[in-house]
């Protein structure tokens, strides 16, 4: 299965093409297994492509060089677009069709603030309410992502999953489900930039004290730290993109 997409920038186009085809029909080899409908496999792989920076911003997506080349008529195709449109990982440009969303530092931004305001909700919520094996299991995730160097996509789940084990007692169903979806429009920036540069100093010492906090039942000194590891994820991101343009 080999992806063609379209890339209408000052690059050498058919090295892109091949490089992209390459690495995200790795990926399809691995989600089309792994889910249960065509569309989720071709949505896992395109997102999977944008999160990790092998579908940049700006990626053109036809639909039927998709469906061609994943071997699927242009229906499950059009579903895995629409959701991850939906995401925000796409948008609709007029002449261009469909495309990979353009990053802004503003966005992240506006991402960090809703971030912030509601996950310190869920977890000033969620923590005085949490049971032993909810900090067991969040201690067990944490290690695993210590472990899981190298490899962003897992390292950012787990990471991911960490959090929403925090998270998880607020009873709040509406808040958590922004955060996820915020949690998702947030890693097209967060992803990129631990792949290339990695975590930051001290990420694995800030999640252990959070989870002390957690075990302590202190969700406002908690809600607290997760601020300021959202901002300084932001900070250091948009370093990164603000190199990226320079380049």
């Amino acid at each position: 299965m080999l992806l063609i997409i379209s890339i209408v920038e000052n690059r050498n186009i058919a090295e892109d093409i091949l490089m992209l085809a390459v690495s995200l029909d790795n990926l399809a080899s691995l989600h089309v297994t792994a889910t249960r409908s065509f569309s989720d496999a071709v949505a896992a792989t395109l997102r999977d492509g944008i999160l990790t920076g092998r579908l940049p911003a700006g990626a053109q997506l036809k639909q039927d060089h998709l469906a061609r080349h994943f071997g699927t008529s242009r229906a499950p195709v059009r579903e895995a677009l629409q959701v991850l449109t939906g995401e925000g990982l796409l948008v609709v440009n007029r002449h261009r069709g469909i495309i990979v969303a353009p990053t802004d530092p503003d966005d992240l931004r506006e991402l960090t603030e809703l971030r912030t305001m509601l996950e310190a909700h869920a977890l000033r919520l969620s923590i005085p309410c949490l049971a032993t094996d909810d900090i067991d299991h969040a201690a067990a995730l944490l290690a695993a992502a210590d472990e899981a160097q190298g490899n962003p996509i897992e390292q950012s789940e787990l990471h991911w999953r960490f959090h929403r084990v925090l998270m998880h007692r607020a009873a709040r169903p509406r808040v958590l489900a922004q955060i996820e979806s915020l949690h998702v429009a947030v890693s097209r920036y967060l992803l990129p930039a631990w792949t290339a540069a990695g975590l930051s100093y001290g990420w694995v010492a800030s999640h252990r004290e959070l989870l002390t906090l957690a075990r302590r039942g202190q969700g406002e000194a908690a809600a607290e730290l997760n601020a300021d590891q959202v901002e300084e994820a932001r900070a250091r991101v948009d370093a990164w993109l603000g190199k990226q343009e320079i380049t």
